[in-house]
């Protein structure tokens, strides 16, 4: 499947419509970083990666000081989800802080505390102005993505060339495009712990439950109770559901 995928965007090159790609700058004055990544399937290693800099004016670079395992890491690890290739490194979920910033970045600085957003939105295009940021259509040039769906998400942080083939977080440092957009100023005060799960586990779970409509008296059935399952429930409680019901092996 990975060689098919793979063979299929080669041939077919970047999406025109993408503007932004995941594409790997070294910095000119060297340095590696360590870094997990994919090698095959059950195969992911911690490898010396180069540093990355800078390649678009609105790029933010951050030194991560927070990360962690989302379960649809698991597709990866298994092999499941098409086009990753050898190298390509892992991890949506991640914080840090600003340690470059493009010329046409002036919202944030180096030293700067974020949390990023583990899709990556352009802030421009009819969905981000819709805030449908998960739908935007210029950040993932995955051409096999859209002859299969019929339409393009957004791009995503290390989840296979599939959703844009860029690197992904769970490394020293990550290259965030589009920085002003998706990356989310922190105050001090807050521990990484405290603000790590915004990245993705938090905004999904609660999605879930604004999603269905979940309002105060409502029963409400949760398939699978991992930590996302288990944070909607939390969520329900807060929206006054009278009865959870759980379901999991």
């Amino acid at each position: 499947m990975q060689t098919a995928a793979n063979a299929y965007q080669a041939y077919t090159g970047p999406h025109p419509e993408a503007v932004v790609h995941g594409a790997i700058k070294a910095r000119a004055e060297g340095g590696t970083m360590k870094a997990l990544a994919w090698f095959g399937a059950k195969d992911v290693r911690v490898i010396d990666a180069p540093i990355p800099d800078v390649i678009d004016d609105k790029d933010v670079v951050l030194k991560v000081t927070g990360t962690t395992i989302c379960g649809s890491d698991l597709h990866l690890y298994h092999g499941e989800v098409m086009a990753l290739q050898k190298g390509d490194i892992l991890g949506h979920e991640f914080m840090g802080l600003v340690d470059r910033v493009g010329k046409s970045v002036t919202k944030l600085k180096p030293g700067d505390r974020v949390v990023t957003s583990f899709q990556i939105a352009c802030g421009q295009c009819s969905y981000c102005k819709r805030k449908l940021s998960s739908f935007c259509d210029r950040t993932n040039d995955s051409v096999l993505q859209e002859k299969m769906y019929g339409q393009r998400d957004a791009g995503f942080f290390g989840y296979s060339h599939f959703t844009g083939g860029f690197p992904g977080g769970q490394a020293e440092y990550v290259r965030v495009p589009f920085g002003e957009v998706n990356c989310l100023p922190l105050p001090n005060s807050l521990p990484d712990e405290a603000v790590l799960y915004l990245s993705d586990i938090l905004p999904t779970s609660y999605h879930c439950v604004v999603d269905t409509g979940v309002k105060e008296g409502d029963t409400v059935g949760i398939w699978g109770l991992g930590p996302i399952g288990i944070c909607t429930a939390r969520w329900c409680q807060l929206k006054g559901a009278k009865r959870i019901i759980g379901i999991d092996q």
